[in-house]
């Protein structure tokens, strides 16, 4: 798909010398932006993910605590 960018100067010359010293394409060089870019969103949501992940195991864990402390009594009778 082609399509137009536009670049103040100084953005015009940021891509110019990215595009220069890793000797690639300014067209190469935004696209390879793009999917870096991409990747760095995906991880952000995967990080999110395992955050969330970790609290809601937390979460568990205290809740089944607080059980077993507060049915401790029938809990001991139950293993006899």
């Amino acid at each position: 798909m082609a399509m137009t960018l536009r670049l103040d100067a100084e953005d015009e010359a940021l891509l110019r010398e990215v595009a220069e010293r890793t000797n690639h394409t300014m067209t190469d060089t935004i696209a390879l932006a793009v999917r870096h870019y991409r990747d760095m969103l995906v991880t952000q949501d995967e990080q999110a993910d395992l955050a969330l992940r970790a609290e809601r195991r937390a979460a568990h864990r205290e809740a089944i605590d607080r059980s077993i402390e507060r049915n401790a009594e029938l809990l001991e009778r139950l293993s006899r």
